[in-house]
């Protein structure tokens, strides 16, 4: 009876304490909330009721910066929208030595991105976000490991390493964004009318040397009149009749067949 009674205790004590850790993550060891050692994955059996466990990722993870509002040089109000990726390379300093390791990352990300655009003017803010990645990246390193304490037995390591900052977009303020179009707008305009007086003047010179050629070839003057007389009827669809000068002319000689200039006379002498 008692034999039965050990051996199922024993069984419950055993499978109590049985811990499975996954290869993506590491499980911390505490025995009386001290800490022992870092459970690798497989199968780990600890000792039920005095012993717990904490389970850390050592994936890597992805935070926001959560569209952060940072003042450049210029004093130009910048929104800014980025990524930091980590991941965790000692798991019992990123559990022992920091809480809530992904606000505190967070914080310090964004307090470092608005030392980092505070030195910089609007411009180089908006063109250089590589730049911005990288510097933001090897400070928040520099951070995690606590660099500033002096003393090397005092650093409070995060045991993590940041991996790479994306910065994903950077807005600036409406006003500006609408300032910025009408002097873009004002600068076209300005573009073309210096490219359309251009032309005008590549024109004149043309014209002013097409007429020095036709002065002296009356012939090209005349074939260039018929030119323009069929592009206009082309265009407008229209038959149009060309009438030689000596024809147009009212007192000329084409009109003797039809008696023209002999009435005239004779009308002269009735009045008379």
């Amino acid at each position: 009876m008692y034999f039965y009674l050990i051996m199922g205790l024993a069984i419950v004590i055993f499978f109590a304490g049985i811990r499975i850790v996954y290869q993506y993550e590491r499980s911390i060891h505490f025995r009386f909330g001290k800490y022992i050692n870092v459970l690798n994955p497989g199968f780990n059996w600890i000792i039920p009721i005095i012993d717990t466990t904490q389970k850390v990722d050592i994936r890597q993870i992805a935070i926001d910066m959560n569209a952060q509002e940072v003042l450049s040089r210029d004093n130009v109000n910048l929104k800014i929208d980025g990524l930091v990726f980590y991941s965790v390379e000692e798991p019992e300093k990123a559990v022992l030595n920091i809480e809530n390791l992904t606000n505190q990352l967070q914080a310090k990300a964004t307090a470092e991105l608005k030392e980092i655009i505070g030195s910089m003017n609007m411009q180089d803010s908006l063109t250089k976000r590589d730049e911005i990645g990288s510097k933001l990246m090897g400070m928040l390193n520099r951070a995690v490991c606590d660099e500033e304490q002096k003393d090397k037995t005092k650093r409070k390591d995060w045991g993590i390493k940041v991996r790479a900052v994306q910065i994903n977009n950077i807005e600036l303020p409406k006003e500006l964004v609408r300032a910025m179009a009408k002097t873009a707008e004002a600068e076209r305009e300005k573009m073309a009318r210096i490219i359309k007086a251009d032309g005008e003047f590549q024109a004149s010179k043309k014209f002013s040397e097409a007429s020095k050629v036709y002065k002296n070839n009356p012939s090209a003057l005349r074939l260039r009149e018929l030119q323009t007389y069929q592009e206009i009827g082309t265009e407008h669809n229209t038959l149009m009749m060309v009438i030689p000068e000596t024809m147009a002319n009212p007192t000329g000689n084409w009109l003797l067949p039809f008696g023209l200039k002999e009435t005239t006379k004779l009308q002269k002498k009735e009045e008379e």
